[in-house]
């Protein structure tokens, strides 16, 4: 069965979120989803779209982004540590 997706105008006044809001929030998801494979395959339309579905469903969080950012900047202290001692 291929579940169909709601329209995102649906979405949106289904969140009570606002559109700035929304729109920032969509743009740093964005920014720290960008390298992921689901994302990377995507035109600049289906990227914005995707992004703003998941910020609209509760999977786009600012908490969620600050997550990846520590994690990221944890592997990348990891590897720096790494290379300094090899």
């Amino acid at each position: 069965m291929i579940k169909e997706e709601k329209p995102t105008e649906e979405l949106f006044f289904d969140s009570g979120k606002g559109k700035y809001e929304v729109t920032k929030l969509a743009i740093e998801w964005i920014k720290v989803k960008k390298s992921e494979d689901d994302y990377r395959k995507l035109s600049q339309a289906d990227l914005l779209d995707k992004a703003i579905r998941d910020v609209l469903s509760g999977e786009a969080t600012y908490e969620k982004i600050e997550e990846i950012n520590k994690k990221r900047e944890a592997a990348k202290e990891a590897k720096q540590e790494e290379n300094a001692t090899n």
